[in-house]
């Protein structure tokens, strides 16, 4: 299942001067360097989700916006933000291509190019879509009264690590969301096909697989989720559950 023709938009966000930011605190500083991403990255979610999109924070010095069917002017909105709550001067790039990882690298080399407080937006030849992954380890609270909270957060974190290893060969990625839940930003083209290959050697864990598609990530996280809470609720036997949020992003094959 896949749908063509369509691109993914990703913008990549740089704090400038975040290191150096840093050793000016002295040594009791890691509380604060804490506290201040948290800050930030509280206000940069809250603005992206109103207008659309989902922040990945990633290092927190860098952040990556899921930004499929955001403007320009929904952009500088969130440049607007980030200077309001960033100690340092930051700076965003914006553009897209077939798979996310691939609009993860053109964009993080646009940035390179971009000054200092300013943002590059680059518009997409394609139409915008998003498609995203919801995944869901069956019983790790379970695992957790058995084992204990830290071994079994390991065993999450050695399947995001595993699944990263192989959504990146596909062009996707994935991120933690907390809990037992990990989120996988998926290429438009052959997302069906890309976690099938993915999650097909895991087997210390029980996954469970909502997918959303949409023409913005908010969108498509929130129809990730209902396709989850389906296959709970049914217990189905699939591992994975499709929902399609415009009938004009409807499966070929």
């Amino acid at each position: 299942m896949g749908i063509d023709n369509q691109s993914v938009r990703i913008t990549v966000l740089e704090l400038m001067g975040y290191r150096e930011w840093t050793e000016t605190l002295g040594p009791d500083r890691e509380w604060l360097i804490q506290r201040t991403q948290a800050d930030l990255y509280k206000a940069l979610q809250i603005k992206v989700s109103e207008l659309g999109g989902f922040v990945i924070p990633i290092r927190y010095d860098y952040m990556i916006l899921l930004a499929s069917n955001l403007s320009e002017a929904d952009h500088r909105k969130i440049l607007k933000v980030v200077k309001k709550h960033s100690p340092v001067e930051p700076r965003m790039a914006s553009t897209c291509s077939e798979t996310p990882l691939a609009a993860e690298e053109a964009a993080s080399n646009l940035l390179l190019e971009t000054k200092a407080g300013d943002i590059r937006f680059e518009r997409c030849k394609n139409r915008e879509v998003a498609v995203v992954a919801h995944i869901d380890a069956d019983d790790i609270t379970g695992l957790t009264r058995t084992i204990g909270a830290y071994k079994a957060y390991i065993k999450v974190l050695e399947v995001l690590s595993y699944l990263r290893s192989k959504l990146v060969k596909w062009g996707g990625m994935a991120e933690y969301l907390g809990g037992d839940n990990i989120l996988a930003i998926l290429p438009p083209s052959n997302y069906h096909q890309t976690l099938e290959e993915s999650i097909k050697e895991i087997n210390e864990l029980k996954l469970k697989i909502g997918v959303g598609v949409a023409p913005n990530f908010r969108k498509a996280l929130l129809l990730a989720a209902e396709a989850l809470f389906d296959l709970r609720i049914h217990n189905h036997k699939f591992k994975i559950a499709v929902r399609v949020g415009n009938p004009e992003l409807k499966n070929r094959g």
